[in-house]
C-alpha cells in the first residue's frame, strides 16, 4: 500500500509539473521589470521549524536574488542558463536538522549542510530543477518544481511575490534527514524510525517596495509542511515571517 501511494504522488507530481510549467513559463516571461535584477540584503525574523521543540524564536534573514539571461540566483540556489529553459544549477543546502540553526530533541545527532548540483528546466518563476548531493553527507536527491509570480498592486513601487513549491526527497536523503537509529532512539527517548521516500510542501508570499533606485524593502512569509511521520517533525506546520531592506544593483 505503501508502495502504491508513493507512486500515485509521483504520478501526480509529473501531472502538475506538465500543466504548472507550460502555464506559469508564458506568464513569467511577460515580467520585463524584474529582468537583469539583483539585491542583497538582510533582516530580522520570527520563526518555528517543523524539527523544533521550544515554539518560535527570533532569528535573522538573509535576501539573495539575481535574475539574467545569464542565469538566477534565489536564496542558496544558483543556476547558469545554457539555454532560455535549460541550465545548471547548484545550491547550498543549510542543515534542517541541527543545534545550531534551531532547538532539536537532546540526543540527536546534528544533520550536516550540504553542497548539490544537478540541473533546471524551466524559468526562474516555473521551474522544475533536479539536485544531487556531491559532498557526499547523504549521496541522495530532491526534485523540486517551484512556481511564483511577481503582482503588481494598486500602490505604486509595491509588488507581491506568492508562491508554491513541492519537493520530493528520495530515500537516501530522507533517511538521512529524518530517520532515528537505534543509538539517537536510546539516548533522546524518542521512537526508533526508518525514514522513506518523503514530499515537503512549501508556500508563502513576498513583499517588496521600492524606497529608491538603489533601496528595496522585503517582507517575507514562508510556510512548509513535511509529509513524514518521523518523530522529529514534532510541528505540522513550520513557518517564519522576516522584514528588512536589500541594496539593489
Amino acid at each position: 500500500m505503501q508502495r502504491r501511494n508513493v507512486m500515485n504522488k509521483n504520478a501526480l507530481f509529473g501531472c502538475i509539473t506538465f500543466t504548472a510549467l507550460s502555464t506559469f513559463s508564458g506568464i513569467t516571461q511577460a515580467q520585463e521589470r524584474f529582468k537583469d535584477f539583483t539585491f542583497v540584503g538582510a533582516g530580522v525574523a520570527a520563526e518555528e521549524s517543523v524539527f523544533s521543540v521550544d515554539g518560535a524564536k527570533p532569528g535573522a534573514a538573509l535576501y539573495l536574488f539575481h535574475h539574467s539571461q545569464y542565469g538566477f540566483v534565489d536564496g542558496g540556489l544558483g543556476n547558469v542558463a545554457i539555454t532560455p529553459w535549460f541550465g545548471i544549477s547548484g545550491n547550498i543546502r543549510l542543515s534542517e536538522v541541527s543545534s545550531d540553526f534551531r532547538d532539536i530533541p537532546n540526543g540527536i545527532n546534528d544533520r550536516d549542510s550540504n553542497g548539490e548540483l544537478g540541473v533546471t528546466f524551466g524559468t526562474l518563476g516555473a521551474r522544475l530543477t533536479f539536485l544531487h548531493d556531491v559532498t557526499d553527507k547523504h549521496n541522495g536527491y530532491e526534485i523540486q518544481l517551484h512556481l511564483g509570480r511577481i503582482l503588481e498592486t494598486p500602490l505604486d513601487d509595491v509588488f507581491i511575490t506568492p508562491y508554491f513549491e513541492i519537493d520530493y526527497r528520495d530515500k537516501k536523503f530522507s533517511d538521512y534527514l529524518y530517520s532515528v537509529s537505534s543509538s539517537e532512539s536510546s539516548a533522546s527517548g524518542l521512537a526508533q524510525f526508518q525514514a522513506q521516500e518523503t514530499w515537503v510542501y512549501k508556500g508563502g508570499l513576498i513583499g517588496l517596495y521600492d524606497y529608491s533606485d538603489n533601496l528595496l524593502g522585503i517582507s517575507k512569509l514562508e510556510l512548509e509542511h513535511h509529509d513524514s511521520d518521523s518523530p522529529l517533525v514534532t510541528n505540522n506546520l513550520g513557518w517564519k515571517f522576516s522584514i528588512g531592506a536589500a541594496y539593489k544593483f
